[in-house]
């Protein structure tokens, strides 16, 4: 892939480049206490969030650390952003996925990449029972829904993608995604703070969704260069062997090559019915959909099942062959069949083997070879 290839978007996107009263480690649990905002003043509360009559929940976002008590009322003005949901766990639920967002980054690509518009300094969840949100906040608050599962997604490849040439490749995209947070978190401030200029903070967010538009569409790309996971060291997966009963013995090898991998299934022993049986299943990498794993039991021994489908209704090529078999009871022709599968099953024994077959299909099929 070229080196430059995410140059183009580059000046595409238009976003803009405290003590915190709970943690984000603990921001999927329910907090125990919250701040009531009196238009003026941050009260404290000991209770149940869940309580309060409030169905706006805010986190106010700093630049450096602040303290409520030292602050007080220029807290609204010394803040640079901030988050919105319509309960105290949903808020702070929001500011651990942009705090693992920034740490991820940061790890990725250094310490002092990130900027002053930082989640690392909030104060929340902050209860708003004072007024309602302005009517432009449910725009943000749609943006901000696509955000998290698309920030989410990105997390694991800054955690596990190799720096290198690749930092350089994808720094403009991360970059883009960083300022688009920070753009939507913007807007609510403004918002919240200029309740009655709605045609005025609608212009300002008019650009923010072709952004995050885009900030989506390319970000298979970004996979590509920075899968979220790394290749399994292990190869032991790639050839197994299992009873099927009056099938006899199954095995099952898995050969790479630059654009896919072959699955070639064969039985020997048994009754005869299968014996000799080939069944070759050709995956390009390009054309894995989802995947899957589960554990069914099978006479009474737990099997991990990896399920590998092909994506938007494309097959995976098959070719079937198996010489005349002889039984007790029957006689089976020969056969020589080129067919098609939605589907590749892959079981196994193991969990750290399937683990390690789910996670080669995976990296694969982002990288797309």
């Amino acid at each position: 892939m070229p080196r430059g290839w995410l140059a183009f978007v580059t000046g595409a996107f238009v976003c803009g480049a405290a003590w915190v009263l709970f943690t984000s480690a603990a921001a999927s649990q329910q907090p125990n206490a919250y701040y009531l905002n009196s238009g003026t003043t941050l009260k404290a509360v000991d209770g149940d969030p869940a309580r309060a009559a409030a169905t706006d929940w805010q986190v106010w976002l700093y630049p450096h650390a602040v303290s409520v008590s030292r602050y007080g009322g220029t807290l609204l003005y010394a803040r640079w952003g901030v988050i919105h949901a319509h309960s105290a766990r949903a808020v702070m639920e929001q500011l651990a996925t942009l705090q693992e967002f920034e740490g991820a980054y940061t790890f990725f690509f250094g310490s002092n990449a990130w900027g002053r518009f930082t989640f690392s300094y909030p104060i929340g969840p902050i209860a708003d029972a004072n007024k309602d949100s302005p009517a432009v906040v449910s725009e943000a608050d749609s943006l901000a829904g696509r955000l998290t599962p698309l920030v989410q997604a990105l997390v694991p490849s800054l955690r596990n993608g190799e720096r290198g040439d690749a930092t350089g490749s994808v720094r403009a995209y991360f970059q883009q995604v960083r300022d688009c947070l920070a753009s939507v978190d913007q807007f609510y401030d403004k918002a919240f703070r200029l309740p009655g200029e709605n045609s005025y903070l609608l212009r300002e967010f008019s650009r923010l969704p072709a952004a995050v538009s885009q900030a989506e569409s390319v970000m298979p790309r970004v996979r590509a260069v920075l899968p979220s996971v790394t290749l399994p060291t292990s190869r032991d997966w790639m050839s197994q062997t299992a009873r099927e009963g009056s099938d006899g013995t199954m095995a099952v090898t898995v050969t790479e090559s630059d654009s896919g991998a072959v699955v070639r299934q064969s039985w020997t022993g048994g009754d005869g019915s299968m014996s000799g049986t080939v069944i070759q299943t050709v995956v390009p990498y390009r054309d894995i959909g989802n995947l899957h794993v589960w554990v069914p039991f099978w006479i009474g021994q737990p099997r991990w099942t990896v399920q590998i489908q092909a994506a938007n209704q494309r097959v995976f090529a098959q070719s079937l062959t198996s010489p005349e078999r002889k039984t007790t009871k029957h006689t089976y022709p020969s056969v020589n069949l080129k067919t098609s599968a939605p589907s590749v099953y892959l079981e196994f024994s193991s969990p750290s083997d399937a683990q390690n077959a789910y996670t080669f299909f995976l990296y694969h099929s982002q990288r797309g070879s």
